[in-house]
């Protein structure tokens, strides 16, 4: 009997690890919101006074932003996914009807990790992305910030790992990339006017062999050709493109290391924990029930006989 009451309880155990386990992916997986009317709902980790909103701590999840006019700071910590979207500027724009397009938000000295999307955008514009860390680890899309019809917008200050890093299609143009550290082509569609210069570009050496620095300014000397396809106006390529990665912030929850085959600094995080299916769950609490009632069955047998 005491064997029996072991199992029970050890069952009982994992059916409680499970529960945590699964509650810990709905965390990673639960969409955040910076409501139109300035509230955060979803999350105990961003602070705001004002139009400006601050994380106190890493966060599982993606955050859709449904306010124009603010200004994120993630203070050095992580937003961390298992797919889907980082950082979303859309606000169902393409929904019927159409919600109010998402204008002049910055988003400072964050790292988004292990989303298909990063930054998705629909329309809208004048956004500052600064001195964040985006990278990707997901078997999907693999990019990092997506313009589309979005315009206007600075991205200055981050490393971009994706691919590709930057996406601007749909007449998003007049954007400025700047002062970067890029792994990942940078893919321009019906677009135009855009400025592009003095970035660090990972495989630079690889892809002009024989490039070579400007006296000691640390510019190559062959500029740096992105990829382009359809009605697409302006410079397409990188003047001035950098020898070196550009320093940014430090982030403290990041564990970074070298990368010898890009040059840039490489996060090592706890991986993501992968959904489990909705019914594992009631599968195993089903699982310990029938074995409780199995042992209950058979220690009122053995009582039985006993008498």
């Amino acid at each position: 009997m005491k064997k029996e009451l072991a199992l029970l309880f050890v069952l009982i155990v994992l059916a409680g690890l499970l529960t945590t386990y699964t509650s810990i992916v709905k965390a990673q997986t639960t969409n955040i919101y910076i409501s139109s009317d300035g509230s955060v709902v979803g999350t105990n980790n961003i602070q705001h006074n004002g139009d400006r909103y601050v994380l106190t701590g890493n966060i599982s999840g993606g955050i859709a932003v449904q306010k124009s006019n603010i200004i994120l700071d993630g203070a050095g910590y992580t937003l961390e996914g298992y797919g889907g979207t980082g950082i979303d500027l859309k606000n169902n724009v393409t929904d019927v009807p159409s919600s109010r397009e998402i204008w002049n938000v910055t988003i400072e000295n964050l790292a988004i990790m292990n989303f298909n999307y990063s930054i998705d955008t629909n329309g809208g514009g004048n956004h500052t992305f600064t001195n964040d860390y985006i990278a990707n680890t997901t078997n999907d899309v693999r990019g990092g910030i997506f313009l589309w019809g979005c315009s206007g917008n600075n991205i200055n200050h981050c490393t971009i790992i994706g691919e590709p890093a930057i996406y601007m299609h749909f007449v998003s143009s007049r954007n400025t990339i700047t002062e970067n550290n890029l792994s990942g082509d940078l893919s321009v569609m019906i677009s135009g006017g855009e400025m592009v210069d003095r970035n660090y570009w990972a495989d630079y050496s690889a892809k002009y062999p024989n490039a070579s620095e400007i006296d000691s300014t640390g510019v190559g000397n062959t500029p740096y050709v992105f990829n382009s396809s359809g009605l697409v106006s302006g410079g397409l390529q990188d003047n001035h493109p950098l020898m070196n990665p550009i320093a940014i912030l430090d982030f403290p929850a990041l564990l970074t290391s070298s990368m010898s085959t890009q040059g840039l600094p490489s996060p090592t995080l706890t991986p993501s924990v992968p959904e489990f299916p909705s019914w594992t769950l009631p599968l195993l609490f089903s699982m310990v029930a029938a074995a409780g009632l199995l042992l209950y069955r058979r220690h009122r047998k053995t009582v039985s006989l006993s008498k």
